[in-house]
């Protein structure tokens, strides 16, 4: 599985045009749209300006606590998280912002919003709303990595119009023996990713793709500014481009923290004011 990601700021009068850069020349397997405060008609003229590319593809939204995302215009990943989040918990609160992360799985993917997981996949990424029927299906699943998000939605793309149909959970996965290394940690994102960089097999490299899912308890409410375990990150690991998004409730492992392309049944739980890391792999 391929992966393209990118963030757009703002609200979303950019991302028609950027999405473009994820439908050509090939049209992704599946496409994820991680919104932090954008207009839902905003998201849907974006996506039906692109409806021939995606019309037989699997795309699916949520809106989110905050998000995080390499911004192109910048060069640099990019969390923004909503304004006051997390200052419920007595933390200082989310700066606020506006974007989109969009994320385009190739090669391989397979996605679905259903409880029937594929049993030749090694891992998942899951997005799931606060409804806790993934809750009720997480044990069936293979090794997953993701979040707890406030609404999700599968983008309808028969007829001439594209709409939005709710569900409390989707999930994305590869099929073609793609290795993936997923970690929880609560402690310090360099030692994370240096720990799951070390047991990287050998004749692999990283893609440079990170999947990143933290509390919104941490970002800016726990370092006091933002971008800091990207950035961390960046320093253990070349040029990484991060995708994902702040959650209320973490989706990962129990202990496992390594690389895995065998089906599985390794335990994962709903964790709290922890992050979820994700880092993707290919054969050198």
């Amino acid at each position: 599985m391929r992966i393209q990601s990118f963030l757009v700021q703002g609200a979303g009068s950019a991302l028609a045009g950027r999405l473009g850069l994820l439908t050509a020349p090939q049209p992704p397997d599946a496409l994820v749209l991680m919104s932090l405060g954008v207009d839902q008609a905003t998201l849907l003229d974006s996506l039906k300006q692109h409806k021939e590319k995606i019309q037989d593809r699997k795309v699916y939204v949520t809106e989110t606590y905050g998000i995080l995302g390499f911004d192109q215009d910048l060069k640099q990943n990019v969390e923004l998280m909503e304004k006051g989040r997390g200052s419920e918990y007595g933390c200082c609160g989310g700066s606020g912002g506006q974007g989109c992360v969009a994320i385009g799985y190739y090669d391989g993917a397979i996605a679905g919003h259903t409880d029937d997981f594929p049993k030749d996949v090694a891992s998942l990424m899951v997005v799931a709303d606060q409804s806790k029927s993934w809750a009720a299906v997480q044990a069936k699943a293979p090794l997953h990595y993701g979040g707890i998000t406030k609404q999700c939605w599968k983008v309808n793309t028969e007829g001439n119009e594209i709409s939005l149909v709710e569900v409390p959970y989707f999930w994305v996965a590869d099929n073609q023996g793609a290795m993936t290394g997923v970690a929880t940690f609560k402690g310090d994102a360099a030692e994370a990713t240096k720990s799951l960089l070390q047991e990287l097999p050998k004749g692999y490299k990283t893609t440079g793709d990170v999947g990143l899912f933290p509390c919104f308890t941490r970002g800016v409410n726990e370092y006091g500014e933002e971008n800091v375990e990207s950035t961390v990150i960046g320093s253990v690991m070349p040029s990484p481009r991060i995708y994902g998004m702040f959650a209320h409730g973490e989706l990962g492992p129990t202990s496992f923290a390594s690389f895995t392309d065998k089906p599985n049944n390794l335990p994962c739980t709903q964790h709290g004011s922890t992050s979820i890391l994700s880092i993707h792999r290919d054969k050198n």
